[in-house]
């Protein structure tokens, strides 16, 4: 049995690396509680790619350091088919940050953790299964 997790989204990658702090706790008490968070690697380079360089190395860091957090690679066949379905299905040019959080969601069997559902509406629409989200709202 996969123990249960989230798969972190580029809003919440983003706001990580902005130095949210109610979202850097949070993640640390699912780290410290054994709760997994996976993140996709297309998304978390998407994500790298709206911060600072300082910003990033916030991001990196806090990835370095959380023991049950895993990085999903595009490494093998398989995580090319995966993720080559969402994609195909999704509305062009294709959402790759969010297509990558879909395929690995998909694959885990767990949500992805957002701080914006309302920016997965569209995505949601065109793809032929259910998407699990659970929105992190107002931590303070």
């Amino acid at each position: 049995m996969i123990p249960f997790g989230y798969v972190l989204d580029d809003t919440v990658l983003i706001e990580l690396g902005r130095r949210d702090l109610a979202l850097h706790r949070l993640i640390v008490s699912f780290d410290r509680a054994h709760v997994r968070v996976s993140v996709p690697v297309i998304t978390l380079a998407t994500a790298e790619a709206a911060l600072s360089p300082d910003q990033r190395l916030v991001l990196r860091g806090l990835t370095d350091v959380l023991e049950h957090l895993s990085l999903e690679p595009v490494a093998a066949h398989t995580e090319a088919v995966r993720l080559a379905e969402v994609t195909a299905r999704m509305e062009q040019p294709a959402d790759m940050a969010a297509a990558h959080a879909v395929a690995v969601s998909q694959h885990l069997d767990w949500p992805v953790l957002t701080t914006d559902a309302g920016r997965w509406d569209t995505i949601k629409a065109h793809l032929p299964w259910r998407v699990e989200l659970v929105e992190i709202s107002d931590l303070g």
